[in-house]
């Protein structure tokens, strides 16, 4: 049975991750149980690519295609949202299906929430929130021999990864081999993230993202910035300590797994993306002043109690 429902998407790798929860909401409304997802010829940076791998993966996508590709008389339901359309898609869905859509203050609802609010309120859902879903490949396969796997991201897309950079990685490596030498440090990401970071394993740039998400399923911890790989690792369960930078917490932060948040709680933090104001920033000491002492404190913690909290 060929489903009846499609959605649009055209956004970052953590937005998909946060917009499963609804599109698993109305593939449940579908007869066939699934969805068909549509993205645009025209979006053509790296993360569309690295997000293929990802929609092969999932159950309740039955096949993903252009909007070139569409065949309108086969959908009786069109799913869609201001944050994750675009452009000549989006005005296609609208056409669609026409709502206004809801303000959104990113500084009170997660944006996992928002999408869920636009399934009920406009398509009908009305069943619980389905767990965020991402599924691996089946490689790499790393060879743990017993040792502490701790994944680093520095991730970061667009003019916006100014906040998103931590520069301690290289000296928070050093420390940890230091108090751990029996650990594998594994780097994933793109580009040149952490390219100066030594580590066990080094897949930055190397693989797709369903193989980037086999890595980051087998770590013991990732340490990560606010980005689509830690938004992987919450939606794995997989422990997380995030150094978080100028992001919405509201809006990002992890919402499954366990995790500790590193903010230094600065009066500008929380506003500095939404306002733009991170464009005249001159330190971005949000990220930069996140001590190596305070990750190395977490992560002891967890090595030795299995979680944060400090007074357990």
């Amino acid at each position: 049975m060929e489903p009846k429902t499609i959605a649009h998407f055209r956004t970052g790798i953590g937005n998909f991750v946060l917009f499963t929860p609804a599109l698993q909401a109305m593939a449940s409304m579908d007869a066939s149980g699934k969805i068909d997802l549509c993205t645009d010829p025209i979006w053509t940076d790296y993360r569309k690519n690295s997000l293929l791998s990802l929609w092969e993966c999932l159950p309740f996508i039955n096949r993903v295609l252009s909007i070139k590709e569409i065949d309108e008389s086969k959908y009786t339901t069109w799913f869609w949202t201001a944050w994750t359309s675009a452009n000549t898609s989006r005005e296609l869905f609208h056409k669609k299906h026409y709502y206004d859509p809801p303000d959104w203050n990113q500084n009170v609802e997660h944006e996992c929430d928002y999408y869920m609010r636009i399934a009920r309120t406009f398509y009908g859902y009305k069943g619980p929130t389905p767990q965020q879903m991402i599924i691996p490949s089946t490689n790499p396969v790393i060879n743990k021999e017993g040792k502490k796997l701790v994944v680093l991201c520095d991730g970061g897309f667009g003019d916006i990864k100014v906040f998103k950079k931590w520069p301690g990685y290289s000296h928070f490596v050093t420390e940890l081999k230091n108090f751990y030498p029996a650990s594998s440090v594994v780097k994933i990401g793109y580009g040149e993230e952490l390219k100066n970071v030594d580590a066990d394993y080094d897949y930055v740039g190397k693989l797709s993202m369903a193989e980037t998400a086999k890595v980051i399923s087998q770590a013991d911890i990732v340490v990560s910035t606010d980005s689509g790989c830690m938004h992987i690792a919450d939606a794995m369960n997989i422990p997380l300590i995030v150094l978080w930078g100028g992001s919405s917490m509201s809006k990002n932060k992890p919402i499954q797994t366990i995790c500790k948040i590193i903010h230094l709680g600065l009066a500008c933090q929380d506003m500095c993306q939404i306002d733009g104001s991170y464009r005249v920033c001159d330190s971005y000491s949000c990220i930069t002043d996140i001590t190596i002492g305070e990750v190395m404190f977490y992560i002891r913690n967890f090595f030795n109690k299995g979680n944060f909290n400090v007074n357990s």
